[in-house]
């Protein structure tokens, strides 16, 4: 057999293809496909490729070249750029927004400040008409202080202040202030207010101390009782810790009145309207 020693053959079938005499057909054929995988077989052995089988691509090459092109696929996907998603906004700042809102902080001797405004034209009035008395930035009085002329004070005073005149009050005063009339547009002040004129309280201005006064106009925060013959502003700026006594009450929105109000000097007796008040 020669080159088909090796090869698993059927002996048997080889025995009745060789013993058959003539041209048979079906002989032939069989014995073709015989050989034919005889020679596939030896083919294998010595690690050649049949023909057929060469033209064919191999699986294993069409997986290689399937796994270059996911690669290639993949580094153009990277390639490519991504699309900027907008950063979110911190969730601090959001619940934020959701806090309510506390009380304004005064802000004191501000340009926007009326009552400041108008004590410095009153000021500048009586600087023509006579003299001031100036307490100047810087200066420290320890004990009272008493006055003919219109006081302007922008120095620190601890103690009581008297004057006959006007009083400006735009530095810090520790005692009670008697005046003509009084305008204040500072920090704090721990002492009553009395005035036989207007007492006016400036934005940002914290008065400990009872005001007693024919008018008044009140923009900052008062600790203490109002007792006023006139007319009294309650501006929105505003917060009073304290009973109103007046002829008439204007509480603009926005202000803060912890006390009792009553207009005890209004024109109208009260008492006597709603006791005859519907009857005829």
């Amino acid at each position: 057999m020669g080159a088909f020693d090796d090869a698993k053959v059927d002996k048997d079938l080889l025995s009745q293809i060789f013993a058959d005499d003539g041209d048979d057909v079906e002989t032939d054929t069989l014995l073709d496909e015989m050989l034919k995988d005889v020679e596939e077989e030896a083919s294998k052995k010595n690690g050649e490729v049949p023909k057929e089988d060469a033209e064919l691509p191999r699986e294993d090459s069409v997986l290689e070249v399937e796994d270059l092109e996911e690669e290639e696929m993949e580094s153009l996907i990277e390639e490519q750029p991504k699309e900027q998603t907008p950063e979110q906004e911190p969730l601090v700042e959001k619940e934020a927004e959701n806090i309510p809102a506390s009380m304004p902080v005064f802000e004191t001797n501000t340009e926007n400040d009326p009552v400041l405004e108008e004590a410095k034209q009153i000021m500048e009035e009586e600087g023509r008409d006579g003299t001031i008395t100036k307490i100047t930035a810087g200066t420290t009085i320890r004990g009272g202080i008493s006055s003919d002329a219109s006081l302007e004070i922008m120095g620190v005073i601890t103690g009581d202040v008297e004057c006959q005149k006007k009083v400006v009050i735009a530095g810090s005063v520790t005692g009670n202030v008697i005046a003509s009339e009084i305008y204040i547009s500072s920090k704090r002040l721990e002492g009553g207010l009395s005035s036989e004129g207007a007492v006016k309280i400036g934005v940002g201005t914290v008065v400990i101390g009872d005001v007693d006064a024919a008018s008044a106009y009140i923009a900052g925060a008062v600790k203490g009782d109002i007792d006023v013959n006139g007319d009294v502003v309650i501006d929105s700026t505003a917060i009073v810790q304290g009973d109103i006594k007046a002829k008439s009450i204007q509480i603009n929105k926005g202000a803060v009145v912890d006390g009792h109000c009553s207009l005890d000097y209004a024109d109208v007796n009260l008492e006597d309207f709603f006791a005859g008040a519907g009857t005829n």
